[in-house]
This record gives C-alpha cells, structure tokens and sequence, in this order.
C-alpha cells in the first residue's frame, strides 16, 4: 500500500512544474490553499519520523553475573557484529505499518506557501518493583505456602522530535497542493531496569566447604542497569495534500534523501559504558500518510 501511493506521490512531484501556475481562480484558492497566519494539525500514520522500535530491552540491559558474562550487543563478537540495522529499526519502504499511530504534526504558515512544523510522540512505561517473598515447603509438607516472584522495577521511554518548513507549489486544482521542505529530528530510548530482592544467594568455594550459606547476590553486584540509544537525522521532504473539504485534508509524505547517525549505549552500574555509533544514508525513506485540519 505505501509502496502504491509513493510511487503516485513521486509521479505527481515530477508533472508539478509543468502544471503550477503563477496565478490561479482567487476564490478557489482563498477556499482551499493555505493562507499566511493559519495553523495546522496532522495525524501522522505510518513511519512517522520515528527510527526505533519499542521493544529495546532484550539488547539495551546488559545480562551477566559476579562471577560470568559479557556487556555487550547479541551479535556482538560475531561475523555480523557490524550489523546495527536490526536494533535501529532501519527498514526499507515496505517495512511500515499504516494503521499505527505514529504522531501528531502541527504546521505554522508564517506566508501563503511556506510553513515551519514539527513532529513530536513519546511512549513511556514504568513498573514498580516487587520483591521476592520466600515460601515455606517444608514445615507442613502437604499444605506449603508457596513463594512470590520478584519483579523488577523497570522504567523504558522513547520519543522523538522532527523541526521542519516547507514551501508549497500552486496548481491548476487548488485542491491539490505538493510542497517540498526539509526536516532534522532527535529521537531518544532509555531503558532503566532495578533489580529488588530476589531471593538469590551467592556462595563461593569457601562458603561451600564451610557449609556457610552465603551472601544475597547484591552484595557482589550492582542492582541497576541501563541502556540508552540516541540519533539526530537530516532530510529532505516531499509531499502532496488534497483538501476533501475546506479545513480537511489528507496527504501522503516522504523523505527523497535522509542521513542518520546513531549512538548505542549500554550502561551497567560500577563499570564504564559500552559505545557504538552507526551512520546511515537512504534514499526514498519515510513513507507515510497523513490526516489534517488546517484552521
């Protein structure tokens, strides 16, 4: 579906030349173009501007132990350990849905034709922790009091924020209004796990040999760990909007030519944080559509 209307979109950007007129019916125009001073607000659908996806914490929290493991990406060390594409979230033009909810994207027309804009969405989710209740299995072996599982306290965020202008083209149909801008976003995920009391127990060789019982596991190991990622991106932008009725339009949008530069960060508690940058240059990126009211 998107792959349909981008390529309708970047046939109608090259006719738009030879069909935008200096000069069109005026009370066509007043109805449907924009006008200087008047604001508008889309619902992005698809790609939205985003670059990561939500699902972060299996390689942005760090697993080991006191005594083993490794921080680390999963593929890192490995044939394909210069391959970031997967937890960047850096897909080709089919790889996006269009019934998700991607953003909200509020336009200023500062003139008749140009516009300044910005796109912004942020998903946040926090767990409280619950600790580790021991049970009793042994006092009265056929009525036990069954232990509880601990939960970690857990707090994940990711948005991101895209500042844009645009100018947009005059055509024959007032209804229908191309435009071509540029646009540089931010866009940020963090993920921050503490562990509670877990139940778990460390011994080392001596306490073995001593039949001592040990340790909690907090004491050898720090309880918290955190992974963050963050990138800037540079585009260009090209579009189309057809007002269905005076102050309601739906549109179609993407990104000609985009570069992105990503960092990685894995961040356990006591040690120093693991890095990894990455760079990105795509052509027709972005894809998505949009419903807005301009008022």
């Amino acid at each position: 579906m998107i792959k349909r209307l981008c390529t309708i979109l970047m046939l109608g950007l090259l006719v738009v030349p030879a069909m935008a007129q200096k000069e069109c019916d005026k009370k066509c125009a007043e109805t449907f173009g924009p006008k200087k001073g008047q604001w508008q607000v889309n619902l992005v659908l698809g790609n939205y501007g985003g670059f990561y996806n939500e699902n972060t914490s299996y390689y942005l929290v760090p697993s080991y132990t006191n005594t083993e493991g490794s921080i680390g990406l999963p593929n890192g060390g490995q044939d394909n350990s210069g391959d970031l594409n997967r937890y960047l979230n850096i897909k080709g033009m089919n790889g996006h849905s269009l019934v998700d909810l991607g953003g909200i994207q509020i336009k200023y027309f500062f003139s008749d034709c140009w516009d300044v804009n910005v796109t912004m969405g942020l998903n946040y989710n926090a767990t409280p922790k619950k600790d580790f209740v021991e049970g009793d299995y042994e006092n009265v072996p056929d009525m036990i009091i069954p232990s509880q599982k601990y939960i970690n306290a857990q707090v994940t965020n990711n948005w991101f924020v895209t500042f844009g202008t645009d100018r947009y083209f005059v055509t024959p149909n007032p209804r229908i209004q191309p435009y071509l801008g540029a646009a540089v976003g931010f866009q940020m995920g963090r993920i921050s796990v503490s562990e509670p009391y877990t139940g778990k127990i460390y011994q080392d060789a001596e306490d073995k040999n001593d039949d001592i019982e040990g340790l909690p596991e907090h004491v050898y190991l720090a309880n918290g760990k955190v992974g963050q990622m963050f990138g800037i991106k540079a585009a260009a932008v090209a579009g189309v909007e057809y007002s269905l009725m005076k102050g309601l339009l739906l549109g179609v949008e993407f990104q000609p030519l985009s570069y992105r530069y990503d960092v990685i960060q894995i961040c356990p508690r006591g040690f120093d944080k693991y890095n990894c940058d990455h760079h990105n240059f795509k052509v027709f990126d972005t894809p998505m559509v949009k419903v807005g009211f301009r008022f």
